[in-house]
């Protein structure tokens, strides 16, 4: 093993070691094994506690944590982070909220693609999607000579897990049927009394435990399938399986188990050609360890920006010059508040510029009189159009005046913490990578009290991008008043605003600057206080057009290997008008589903797979789905590999029935 593993940034703060620690018992004891000696084949040191700890240099990561109680409530450090088992999250946090306290708190790694679509709803943002696979050394499959005849296989029927009320049922119809049936009983079995009894069964059982859950039970299913067992599971098309784990077991509804178990307990050659298919299935999905490799450089990535802010919160870089840039139309009652605050910064702006777009209000003659009344702000540059010229030129304008290492944008209905440009320039000098910079947001909170209630943003470059992909994020995952760009980077580039994207030109710059392999990240600390309410006004008929326009510079940004055509087609998702006819959808579905299977970028995924449900929804309200048309869907593999974690959503729209 190697003192430090590929991929080690340089000075990070912690060491290259892993803590592992868990608060399931011991059933669940061969899933964290399997993480463990996976992270060791890729070059790390491992180690396994029982305590739970965060006050120490390496990287700590809890299992099953349901309960765990760490010091404060504040955001864990960068060095924790949480794996998360546990599917139908929304309901399960509804009744553990401090579990739900915790996944907001740390970095958590993902098993179900069903529940990552939920994160950000549920205020967890720092999530990766990181399922459980197989590893060999730590779960190794049973010799094919080891597997008992007819004969020695004196149990029909296996089960284990937690006995519900739903599954007991199920259970007990099946020994009502004269069946042998063992399940625990009381009190679980321990790993050891489960694989004594696992080779005597014919049949092993998997059945989910949240009635509404689409996640189907891996860490189940890959114990029976090592132990080379017929399977029979409870299984959907919207069911969330790896495909070769679909066809290698019995999948059926819950109404139908009794039938399947008891015709598969009857039919040995069909069980023989399974105990052969588990295995195979196992050893063909992606093997742990490269599943962990690519997650450890993803959480690197995003501990070691946490940590750059950190240092940020802390620096004071006098040499970073920054210019501001602020374009006004008709905003005399916020202009005063915003020049204040840009006065007031703890790194005092080297140029502060202000376009007025042709107000014809007291604009202009508050930013004069704020210009005599204050002496920070006597250097101020004012240029005034005399016609008005549109956002994106007003703030062309400004940038040709820009000097300096930053240029902050700064909207006259924002107000920024003193610090904003302090913090904002010391992290574009710690992380020269990154090309423009962002930052978490108050607003005035929704509640009678008045209260700034914060707005948590997605922090890393691949979450911001993809959340880029939805329809109309307006200023979501970016709040266009909290940036500052990497100036030199504008200038050595040419880049400006494109004036044909009108209010979203500076999401134009910004695509603009990650075709050029800059990063975007947002600090994730508050920073900014939006007055205004243009970040959730809806976007008018202008603004839908333009955005259609940056969807087709951002599909290949974040589809980087599709080819043009397919991209060409794919950007349809994001057209003014559609064909009336349902194959239409299907055909954009289709493409949906294919580029995010070339790319292998979850987050992309998730995001696509909410259009979707977009696209259903145009579709059903025209009356244009008929029935049975989702069930048709989810018969193709590719389009229900696809949208399986959207769940029984997709019923909703065609007649609401479920299969």
């Amino acid at each position: 093993m190697s003192a430090q593993p590929a991929g080690w940034p340089e000075g990070l703060p912690y060491r290259p070691h892993l803590r592992f620690c868990s608060l399931g018992n011991e059933n669940v004891a061969e899933v964290m094994e399997s993480f463990r000696l996976a992270c060791e084949r890729i070059g790390y040191a491992t180690s396994v506690d029982a305590a739970p700890s965060i006050d120490n240099a390496d990287i700590n990561i809890f299992f099953f944590a349901m309960g765990l109680s760490l010091p404060s409530d504040a955001d864990l450090p960068p060095n924790a982070i949480v794996v998360n088992f546990e599917p139908a999250l929304p309901e399960l946090l509804a009744e553990q909220p401090g579990y739900q306290r915790l996944l907001q708190r740390a970095h958590v790694w993902e098993y179900s693609l069903e529940n990552l679509m939920q994160h950000q709803a549920l205020g967890i943002f720092r999530s990766d999607y990181v399922p459980l696979t197989f590893e060999p050394r730590a779960t190794p499959v049973v010799p094919e000579s080891q597997v008992l005849d007819d004969a020695g296989q004196d149990i029909d029927v296996i089960f284990f897990g937690e006995t519900t009320t739903q599954r007991v049922q199920v259970l007990e119809a099946l020994s009502a049927c004269g069946l042998r049936v063992v399940y625990p009983t009381g009190q679980a079995w321990t790993p050891a009394q489960r694989d004594a009894l696992l080779p005597r069964a014919k049949v092993g059982l998997n059945m989910r435990k949240a009635g509404q859950a689409a996640t189907a039970e891996m860490p189940r299913l890959s114990i029976l399938l090592r132990h080379r067992k017929a399977v029979v599971s409870e299984l959907y098309p919207h069911s969330e399986v790896p495909p070769a784990v679909r066809d290698a077991v019995e999948g059926c509804s819950r109404d139908e188990l009794v039938d399947r178990v008891r015709a598969l307990v009857a039919d040995a050659p069909r069980r023989r050609a399974l105990e052969k298919a588990g295995p195979a299935a196992l050893l063909g999905l992606q093997p742990q360890h490269e599943v962990l490799a690519t997650a450890m450089q993803r959480y690197l990535a995003a501990a070691r920006q946490r940590l750059a802010c950190q240092q940020a919160l802390g620096t004071s870089d006098t040499d970073f010059k920054v210019s501001t840039l602020t374009v006004t139309k008709n905003d005399e009652a916020h202009i005063a508040d915003a020049l204040a605050s840009m006065a007031a910064q703890t790194l005092a702006p080297h140029r502060i510029i202000v376009v007025d777009d042709a107000s014809t209000d007291g604009t202009v003659a508050v930013i004069r009189e704020r210009m005599k009344a204050d002496p920070r702000l006597s250097r101020l540059l004012l240029l005034q159009a005399s016609v008005p010229m549109g956002w994106a030129a007003a703030a062309q304008w400004g940038l040709s005046q820009a000097h300096g290492d930053g240029l902050a944008l700064w909207p006259a209905s924002v107000r920024s913490d003193a610090t904003r440009l302090q913090v904002q320039a010391a992290f574009l000098r710690l992380l020269p990578t990154v090309g423009a910079v962002g930052s978490w947001y108050t607003v005035a909170g929704p509640g009678d009290d008045g209260k700034p209630a914060i707005r948590r943003l997605p922090e890393t470059h691949p979450q911001i991008l993809a959340g880029l992909l939805a329809h109309m994020p307006r200023e979501q995952p970016l709040l266009m008043g909290s940036l500052m760009l990497a100036l030199p980077r504008v200038r050595q580039s040419g880049l400006g605003f494109d004036a044909t994207l009108g209010e979203f030109a500076w999401l134009g710059l910004l695509l603009e600057l990650v075709k050029g392999h800059a990063l975007l990240a947002n600090l994730n600390v508050g920073l900014s206080h939006c007055t205004g309410s243009r970040a959730t006004a809806a976007p008018m008929p202008r603004e839908v057009t333009a955005l259609a326009h940056l969807r087709e510079r951002l599909l290949p940004l974040v589809f980087p290997g599709l080819p043009s055509a397919d991209a060409q087609r794919l950007a349809r998702l994001y057209g003014l008008q559609w064909a009336p006819d349902a194959s239409d959808a299907t055909a954009l579905l289709r493409e949906i589903a294919h580029a995010c299977r070339q790319q292998d970028d979850a987050h992309a995924a998730t995001v696509l797979r909410g259009e979707c449900l977009r696209v259903l929804a145009v579709y059903a309200q025209g009356g244009r789905l008929a029935p049975g048309y989702v069930q048709a869907l989810m018969r193709e593999p590719l389009l229900r590999d696809f949208l399986a974690p959207l769940g029984e959503r997709m019923y909703a729209f065609s007649g609401g029935r479920t299969p």
